[in-house]
Formats: C-alpha cells, structure tokens, sequence
C-alpha cells in the first residue's frame, strides 16, 4: 500500500515593509553651497558644468576639507573656496 504524501503547508507572504519616499537628491552644487564650500551668491565665479560632474566622492572630500580647513571668515568669501575646485 502506497502512501500519500502530504505537502508541507507554506508560511503566508510577509508584507514587504512600506517603503519610505527618499528625499529629493540634491545636486553637488546645492551640497557644496550647505556645506560652506562655495557661497551660494558666488556660484557665478566657478564654472557649473564642471561642478555638475563632480562624482558623489569628490563631493565628499570637499565637504571634508572645509570641515578640516573651518568656516569661512567674511574677508575670505570673495575667495571662496580657498581650494581648487
């Protein structure tokens, strides 16, 4: 005599946890403008294409070395950022 056999019963489908909406991702130049990199009313002086490429990496690093090198003082705006960019 055969017996049968008897599939395993499957636990129900987990939800999948609702996903959150990300935030508008900012642009390098909007980054470098919070963090103090370049000033927002200065953006003219340095060439937008360029900063446009600048890889999330290389955004990073800038933002480190303002953090490193501190605020700017307000005689020192006009040379923002007091590095190559």
């Amino acid at each position: 005599m055969a017996t049968k056999k008897v599939a395993a019963k499957k636990a129900p489908a987990r939800k999948a946890p609702a996903k959150k909406k990300a935030a508008p991702k900012k642009s390098a130049l909007e980054l470098l403008a919070a963090a103090g990199v370049i000033h927002p009313d200065h953006v003219a002086k340095h060439d937008p294409k360029k900063l446009k490429k600048l890889s999330p990496a290389e955004v990073a690093t800038l933002i480190k070395i303002r953090k490193k090198l501190g605020p700017l003082t307000s005689s020192e705006e006009p040379l923002s950022p007091n590095f190559p960019v």
